[in-house]
């Protein structure tokens, strides 16, 4: 991780390239033009793609990578390893905050001893008038994960004390509040500041083996982004937090599925006894199942149980890509399907969370795949999620066939154009919002 340090830069209309010293400090490169990387393909910068970089997002630099320039005739790639005093030199990138939507990733060539990546999602980073731009674009308005808004952790912490005169003896209450304490989970945060979303998490157990798991990564070299829970909550403990945050928070939503867990419709009769739970005691606030989709009977169970919507992750609508990705077990693609198809025929609100990675999910292959699933499955929204893993890694991972990129931009403009039902965000909507129109 790198932290930016003050220093004093040139003002210039030029956008310059950036690399990163051994040592963490970020430098502008005024001899050349900087470039970008759409999946394995080395582009120039093309500056409507560019927003300074979003508060609260982080600088990285990448270890044994060495940054890709243009010359300045903008013709050819010069790859850079070391500065005038032959001190190494890496690629530097940017891990963005929720919201936005990444466009291009770094661009770099791997040394032999380079090993995989963490698990963040990677943007490349340039110099524009002494200041940091990235190629991204907004995808959500919505504030809910804004770091703006999560500054004050004595007021937190005095809500957490509160919390517990309401809810004593709750496991799950006490996990959320050391997630909002030791991680920073937004999300959990939010629900002791009594806004927007609460994440529910319930299940230690999983049914895939997805090569970029947050929070399980067992002999692949490199650490999960968070612990998993490691207890069951009960229906009761489920309920009692579901219920405390409803009745303190207008348009409120509950959510199953988090990173800091396993697949949740592994606990399908359990969360349909929480849910029966909460709608006895109110009709208010959404209840959101996040999930691989893997169960599609446990899918039905909490639907009739009062599941308001549901998002189903994907990283592929393409078979092959989706079977290496998520490495399933004990359950198919045709499963994920056919629990799209009951959520649909049931009326709930159904979401895709697409994983988006520059240069896969918009090459041309990858487009027609989903336009094509679009058509068989009408959802109501994809969410964009950028995909949390080292780049080079997945695309070998998934022994992708790369096809001419059309570039994230023009992506989302053509499913705008195409399905002008579908809503594209970030973030969980909750029931008052479920109108397409």
């Amino acid at each position: 991780m790198v932290e930016r340090r003050k220093r004093r830069i040139k003002s210039s209309e030029r956008i310059f390239p950036a690399y990163c010293k051994p040592d963490g400090m970020v430098i502008e490169e005024p001899r050349f033009r900087p470039a970008f990387r759409t999946g394995k393909i080395i582009v120039p910068v093309d500056p409507s793609e560019l927003i300074p970089l979003p508060f609260g997002s982080v600088l990285f630099s990448l270890p044994h990578r060495f940054p890709v320039y243009f010359d300045n005739k903008g013709r050819k790639i010069i790859v850079k390893k070391i500065q005038p005093r032959s001190s190494p030199i890496y690629a530097v990138s940017a891990f963005l905050s929720s919201g936005y939507l990444r466009t291009y990733l770094p661009a770099y060539v791997k040394s032999k001893i380079a090993k995989p990546l963490s698990l963040w999602a990677y943007t490349a980073v340039v110099v524009k008038n002494g200041n940091f731009y990235v190629p991204a674009l907004r995808i959500d308005s919505d504030p809910r994960s804004d770091p703006q808004i999560h500054q004050n952790d004595a007021k937190l912490q005095q809500r957490i004390s509160e919390m517990q005169h309401f809810i004593r003896n709750n496991r799950l209450a006490a996990q959320l509040a050391h997630c909002a304490m030791e991680y920073r989970c937004l999300c959990a945060r939010n629900f002791f500041l009594s806004r927007y979303e609460v994440p529910v998490p319930t299940s230690p157990f999983c049914n895939a083996e997805c090569i970029g798991c947050l929070s399980r990564q067992e002999g692949s070299g490199f650490c999960a982004s968070q612990e998993r829970i490691s207890f069951l909550p009960t229906p009761e403990e489920i309920a009692e937090v579901i219920l405390y945050h409803f009745e303190r928070v207008d348009s409120a939503v509950a959510s199953f599925g988090q990173g800091c867990e396993g697949e949740p419709l592994l606990r399908g009769k359990d969360i349909a006894r929480a849910i029966g739970l909460v709608r006895r005691k109110t009709s208010r606030g959404t209840i959101n199942l996040n999930t691989n989709g893997s169960k599609p009977h446990e899918v039905k169970r909490l639907i009739d149980a009062g599941l308001d919507s549901i998002r189903i992750s994907l990283n592929s609508p393409t078979r092959k890509y989706y079977d290496v990705y998520f490495q399933p077990k004990g359950y198919s693609f045709d499963d994920v399907l056919r629990s799209i198809d009951i959520a649909l025929t049931k009326n709930i609100f159904v979401s895709i969370n697409l994983f988006f990675l520059p240069g896969f999910t918009d090459m041309e292959s990858e487009v027609e795949s989903l336009f094509d699933f679009l058509q068989r499955f009408p959802v109501s929204m994809i969410q964009t999620r950028n995909l949390n893993i080292d780049p080079d890694l997945y695309l070998e991972s998934v022994n992708c066939v790369q096809t001419k990129p059309i570039g994230i931009r023009a992506l989302i403009k053509l499913l705008y154009e195409k399905f002008p039902h579908l809503k594209i965000g970030y973030y969980n909507p909750p029931k008052e919002k479920f109108d397409r129109n």
